[in-house]
């Protein structure tokens, strides 16, 4: 397959910006053949979709139910609710996902959201609504944990090259979960809230039975080390291929931030469609991530992970320069579309990266640091675009913004990646052959094939280029 190369003469990286042969390719229906990981994927189906429909019911219940609509008191009440358990967990999560065995933290930790939600009963009532709000605290603090430890037991599950598909594969059932619990609930939660909220918790209790499915160990607990070496989980965190996955993902979440809070004000302000006006905008926007989710797999397999980066940027500067110079509200939703078609194959690159190079008794930590550091940049990026909109006219914003963008393209196109160039022997290179040399048919556990290509007859550059995630 015929290359495009870029050569820096002072320095030894070459930036490639097509692989210099084509990846193994791995379809995600195949990834269903391992018992693990359809447990795995059917219990964070089932509880997504339980979680969906028990936020949806506890809303019913807060916000309308009660009160005339969405009163900003109510409004407020529930972003704090939200926003809170984000800010105080976030941090945690990770240690909790590396101290306690993971497969026991997914089945109690679901059995204790169905239980949660199954309290959730008694916030059915006025005089007991503040309750409500306790127990929606509660959810997103327990959703926060279990995400992570979901997150870093995927490398688990499958084989190296096979995370790229495997977290596409969980974002997109998400997506689906998220929609199928919002489907039924609407159906029922509000005629029928006590309803609804027993299917969520018995849907939370058979997460947690599906979970326990599980053959193999996920990490955490007894692997883990015993006392916290901070040195070497900072060496781990400020690595090459963390630090620039972590930065490139984090700042294209900023500036993706900017451009949503800006343009979903600009549509509000154009159409006069209030709070409607922002569900369009996050509904554009989940529309791009949903289809960057479907296109991951194909791009990281034809593409490595600096031009994938530069790629997201560029793209993005593309799109939010286009708003920028109409400055039409429907010209402004597809550019949100698009940013974040570009941004979640940046994410699903990066979770991917950090998945594959943190190590099993620090993954955990470094993942979530890696989770709160990037949503972080998110909500930063929200509240610059509210107040820079009060100063600043939407073609002037989005034009710093696409200035941003273009000036991040170039400086991940420099950046040191920490790509070993293929003339370095890579430690799993050289067990990988010895595999090759005695290979037998795979079976399904992933444990004893972490390193092994599926296709037997790929060239070595190939395997190089699997290994060097």
């Amino acid at each position: 397959m015929p290359t495009c190369e870029l050569q820096i003469s002072k320095t030894r990286y070459v930036l490639k910006l097509r692989r210099v042969s084509s990846a193994i390719h791995v379809r995600r229906r195949d990834l269903f053949k391992y018992p693990d990981f359809r447990n795995a994927i059917g219990g964070q189906f089932v509880s997504q979709s339980s979680d969906a429909l028990a936020s949806l019911t506890l809303a019913q219940l807060l916000l309308f139910k009660f009160s005339e609509g969405p009163s900003i008191t109510a409004l407020t009440s529930a972003l704090i609710a939200s926003a809170l358990p984000l800010l105080l967990v976030g941090p945690i999560a990770g240690h909790l996902a590396d101290r306690l065995p993971r497969k026991l933290l997914l089945c109690r930790g679901n059995a204790l959201r169905g239980t949660i939600t199954l309290c959730g009963l008694f916030a059915t009532t006025e005089s007991t609504r503040w309750f409500g709000y306790v127990i929606f605290g509660l959810l997103v603090a327990l959703t926060r944990i279990l995400y992570t430890a979901r997150a870093s037991s995927l490398a688990q599950l499958v084989r190296k090259h096979e995370l790229v598909a495997a977290d596409s594969t969980s974002l997109i059932l998400s997506v689906i979960a998220g929609a199928t619990g919002a489907g039924i609930g609407t159906g029922i939660s509000g005629s029928m809230p006590i309803v609804a909220l027993v299917v969520a918790g018995s849907g939370h209790i058979f997460a947690s039975w599906l979970f326990g499915r599980i053959s193999i160990p996920l990490g955490g607990g007894d692997q883990s080390d015993k006392h916290c070496d901070f040195r070497s989980l900072a060496s781990q965190f400020v690595s090459a291929k963390t630090r620039f996955a972590i930065l490139a993902t984090s700042l294209h979440r900023l500036m993706l931030g900017v451009c949503i809070a800006s343009i979903a004000l600009m549509v509000d302000r154009s159409y006069h469609l209030q709070t409607t006006g922002y569900v369009t905008v996050l509904g554009f926007s989940a529309a791009g991530s949903f289809t960057g989710s479907i296109t991951a797999e194909w791009l990281s397999e034809r593409y490595p992970r600096r031009s994938i980066t530069v790629m997201s940027f560029v793209i993005a500067a593309t799109a939010i320069g286009t708003a920028a110079v109409f400055e039409n509200p429907r010209v402004g939703l597809v550019a949100v579309a698009i940013c974040s078609l570009s941004f979640q194959n940046l994410r699903i690159r990066s979770d991917a990266t950090i998945q594959a190079n943190a190590s099993k008794e620090k993954v955990g930590r470094i993942f979530a640091a890696y989770d709160v550091l990037y949503n972080a940049a998110f909500l930063s990026g929200c509240a610059i675009g509210i107040l820079a909109s009060g100063v600043l006219k939407y073609s002037e914003i989005l034009s710093l913004v696409t200035v941003g963008y273009a000036c991040n393209a170039a400086i991940f196109l420099r950046m040191r990646d920490g790509k070993r160039s293929e003339n370095q022997a890579h430690p799993s290179i050289t067990a990988s052959f010895n595999n090759r040399l005695s290979s037998v048919e795979p079976d399904t556990d992933a444990r004893s094939h972490s390193d092994i290509p599926r296709n037997e007859e790929n060239t070595d550059n190939r395997v190089i280029e699997v290994a060097d995630f």
